[in-house]
């Protein structure tokens, strides 16, 4: 299938901004030396094999980029740049009419464009070579190359030559390399004469060429018998490409080109959808769920920009890495953080999962330094290892979305220091570690500090702009300018009631309090006749207990078919075979492990924060347990004598032939050493039995346990197995 992918997920390309003060200088003196200013630029991904979709695309979104800025205040021609890949599934099988097509649009229909940039990161061949070589310049990667234009298999075909000599002499590139590349039987030769210059010219010419140049030297133009193939390091070294880079992020830099217009825009070439979500407070794993709703609902309404409005303090770590994740893992929406107040602690990864960063001039960013305990809420620092994990973390945000690395590290680790130098390969300036810059201190130039070691990075919106991370706006309408839409409603999606109950129900103290309803009202249950208000009230309690941790992300279906199957196993324990404890503690077991697992987002603590969750957890379970076990002992004891709720109390029938005061009383059972008497005895039941209740029989009512399901009250029974003081009985039909 012929596609234009959009911004892809793994997409990294940066943009800095040249700036000429160290951070730790006073904020006059890097006033003094001002930045280079950027230049307005786009990255278009243009996967092969090439069709008409592919052109129409290309034309309406290159055309709106270059309408868009020629219309801005300090309107300025755009830098466009077309990375080529050869796709997963039929690389170098475009066909020659769309890919000719191609390279005519961009050879002659982007005049409003300031350059055209063929970026090159993986060997190129078949026609997908022609748009390329349309391009004002070429950059390549080092392992790349381009050709041979002939598809494999196939033979050239000569009504194509004039077509592509036309090209080449329309780009001022040398006609016979591209049809040296377009028919690999071509003995092309590489011809140096006496001034140097290098030409590469076709057997057919050579004698002509000899005629009219004073040859110094000639070989094949061929390297190690890949025929019609120009690499990257050939390409270079005779000046056909302009640079050889490792990463989209070089180009940027090499081109100057702002970083918020680096990655493919989804919004380009069509009608721009908004909507507004806003990511307030401390982070925890409610706020993953309620993301998580919000993109998804956001994706089915065909929303092609998203602002996320973020103001936090920072919050659990776990919770700002899944968000982070989230807000990176899009690729068909353009999505802009907007710092409104403060991006602080862990919070500040979130800005850098965002294709474009946009600050408030009061708003900071940075300053990772502490994070919040989820049981106490209280702020932690950071241990060394976290501060490893979180700089990692972050640097690979930026790397994704195209903002700069080292400056993203720096916000975490304060033993990091900020350098600028000049690349001499690219001729880009860039920000790196002083250990990258010591390790590559032999293609860079004019090296220095940017931000001391010693401590972390806080960044506010002047800051961050000279690093080239991202804008500075006065107010939301100054934001929406930036894309076109000011005065224009969006639509703000913010926490609803379900999130604010989910918020509720997740709090330490009332999931505690969820537990013990549901524990409590089950065992009461069990001793209550019938399916009532007890039964209804756990499940009830059960059910916003694992419904509140499902849509907070830390329970998933596993937590809830666990717990479901471990009820299934008490029920089977106490309803099919009562006493054996085969099905009961597995049961039981299964149900608290299920608990456990709903509770945070770890399956095994592996961490010292996830080892004090776990603790945190069981010890909230055991406290549960006992409170259960206790309020068990005081219904047993003081329900039957509180009025009105004694009526749920079943009282046996009273026996003829035994007086005495209290009506509930058993005939004594003095002088029966044991029960096994009543095997084979039959009686009948004065309560329902699921599966213990009360029988009578004869004069004695006894304590029993059916052997089998829910037997009714007055029921004929009869006494199969006496164990101890348990009567177990079986219904009679």
């Amino acid at each position: 299938m012929i596609c234009l992918t959009p911004a892809r997920h793994g997409l990294a390309i940066g943009a800095i901004a040249i700036a000429v003060a160290a951070s730790s200088a006073p904020r006059a003196a890097r006033a003094d030396a001002p930045a280079a200013e950027a230049t307005p630029g786009q990255f278009f991904t243009i996967t092969e094999p090439i069709t008409d979709e592919t052109i129409q695309h290309i034309r309406a979104a290159t055309r709106q980029l270059v309408d868009r800025n020629a219309g801005a205040p300090k309107g300025k021609a755009p830098i466009l740049v077309f990375e080529f890949l050869p796709g997963e599934t039929a690389p170098g099988t475009s066909q020659f009419g769309s890919s000719y097509d191609l390279a005519n649009l961009i050879a002659k229909e982007l005049g409003g464009a300031k350059m055209t940039v063929a970026f090159v990161p993986q060997p190129l061949k078949g026609y997908a070579v022609l748009p390329a070589m349309a391009c004002t310049e070429i950059v390549m990667s080092e392992g790349a190359s381009l050709g041979p234009i002939t598809p494999e298999n196939a033979t050239p075909d000569p009504a194509f030559r004039d077509p592509i000599r036309f090209l080449a002499l329309r780009k001022t590139r040398d006609p016979d390399l591209l049809l040296g590349l377009f028919d690999r039987d071509a003995d092309l030769r590489l011809v140096r004469t006496l001034d140097n210059a290098l030409h590469y010219v076709l057997p057919e010419r050579l004698e002509e060429f000899r005629r009219s140049h004073q040859v110094k030297s000639e070989e094949s133009a061929w390297e190690g018998g890949q025929r019609g193939v120009l690499t990257a390091e050939r390409a270079r070294a005779e000046g056909f490409s302009k640079a050889t880079v490792a990463h989209p992020a070089d180009v940027a830099r090499i081109y100057q080109i702002a970083g918020q217009s680096s990655v493919e825009d989804p919004t380009l070439g069509q009608a721009i959808r908004p909507v507004w979500i806003r990511i307030h407070g401390p982070l925890d794993s409610v706020k993953v769920g309620y993301l998580s709703r919000r993109i998804e609902q956001a994706r089915q309404e065909k929303v092609n920009l998203v602002f996320f409005q973020i103001d936090s303090p920072g919050g659990l770590d776990t919770a700002a890495d899944g968000l982070a994740d989230q807000i990176a893992a899009i690729t068909d929406m353009k999505t802009v953080a907007y710092v409104d107040d403060r991006a602080l602690g862990v919070a500040a990864l979130l800005p850098l999962a965002c294709r474009d960063i946009v600050l408030k001039k009061t708003a900071r960013m940075g300053d990772v330094r502490q994070i919040l305990s989820s049981r106490s809420s209280r702020l932690e620092n950071l241990t060394e290892a976290q501060v490893q994990i979180l700089a990692r973390k972050a640097a690979f945000l930026a790397g994704k979305k195209g903002h700069p690395e080292a400056v993203a590290r720096a916000m975490v680790d304060p033993s990091l220091e900020v350098v600028e130098a000049k690349d001499t390969k690219t001729g880009a300036v860039v920000l790196l570690s002083r250990e990258e810059a010591e390790a590559s201190k032999g293609r860079l130039q004019g090296i220095r500090t940017r931000k001391d070691p010693g401590r972390v990075l806080t960044l506010t919106a002047e800051d961050a702009a000279s690093y080239g991370l991202g804008q500075a706006v006065g107010n939301d309408e100054e934001l929406k300018g930036l894309y076109g839409l000011q005065g224009k409603n969006i639509r703000v999606d913010g926490p609803s009631w379900v999130d604010t109950l989910v918020s509720v129900l997740t709090d330490p103290y009332v999931s505690w309090l969820l537990l013990f309803v549901g524990l409590f009202m089950l065992v009461i249950e069990l001793k209550l006749p019938g399916i009532g208000l007890p039964a209804i009230t756990s499940a009830l309690a059960f059910l916003l207990f694992f419904w509140s941790h499902y849509l907070s992300g830390t329970a998933d279906q596993l937590e809830i078919i666990l717990f479901l199957v471990g009820l299934v196993c008490l029920g089977i324990e106490l309803f099919v075979f009562p006493g054996f404890g085969i099905f009961g503690m597995p049961g039981i077991l299964l149900m608290l492990a299920s608990i456990v697992m709903a509770s945070h987002t770890f399956v095994w603590p592996t961490q010292d924060y996830e080892f004090r969750e776990m603790g945190f957890t069981l010890v909230q379970i055991i406290l549960a347990l006992v409170a259960v076990g206790g309020g068990a002992m005081a219904v047993a004891r003081y329900l039957p004598s509180i009025p009105f709720l004694n009526r749920l109390v079943l009282k046996p029938e009273p026996w003829t032939g035994f007086e005495a005061e209290d009506p509930a009383a058993k005939p004594p059972m003095e002088g029966y050493e044991s029960l096994t008497f009543l095997i084979g005895e039959t009686g009948r039941t004065t309560s329902p039995l699921r599966p213990t209740g009360k029988a009578r029989f004869g004069n004695l009512l006894v304590d029993v346990t059916a052997d089998g399901f829910y037997v009714d009250s007055d029921s004929l029974v009869e006494v199969v197995d006496v164990q101890g003081p348990k009567v177990i009985v079986k219904q009679m039909l």
